[in-house]
């Protein structure tokens, strides 16, 4: 399994449920990696995209802890058991862990390959 994220000097992510900063060169990576796999995410990260809806060409595997979500061509699971049985039904290297905050630190264990991309500086931050 993989996981994808910029980070800052100090290993932030964002701020105010915002990246930091917005790099094309990243996002072009991020397309490339990402695109035609299965991407595992929070609500609240997706809450970032456009329209608040999955990413195109990816399966979409939304982790939500409250019972009556739903979201329109994506997958939603509601704890880490349930997460893991989805999983088993893809190549482990097609899965990227994409964010945020929480989903990062609970299946950061689970990755064997980690894609970073270091940004040497500081920002305000609370994730």
């Amino acid at each position: 399994m993989n996981m994808i994220v910029a980070v800052d000097r100090n290993w932030a992510i964002g701020n105010q449920g915002e990246l930091l900063v917005r790099i094309p060169n990243d996002h072009k990576f991020f397309r490339e990696e990402t695109t035609g796999k299965v991407v595992v995410l929070g609500r609240k990260t997706l809450d970032t995209f456009p329209q608040g809806l999955p990413l195109k060409n990816r399966t979409n595997i939304i982790l939500s802890a409250n019972p009556d979500f739903q979201v329109k061509d994506g997958i939603v699971v509601h704890h880490l058991e349930e997460l893991k049985k989805e999983l088993e039904k893809y190549r482990n290297e097609d899965i990227y862990i994409i964010g945020g905050d929480s989903v990062y630190k609970q299946l950061l264990p689970w990755c064997q390959v980690v894609h970073v991309t270091k940004i040497d500086h500081s920002y305000q931050a609370d994730a």
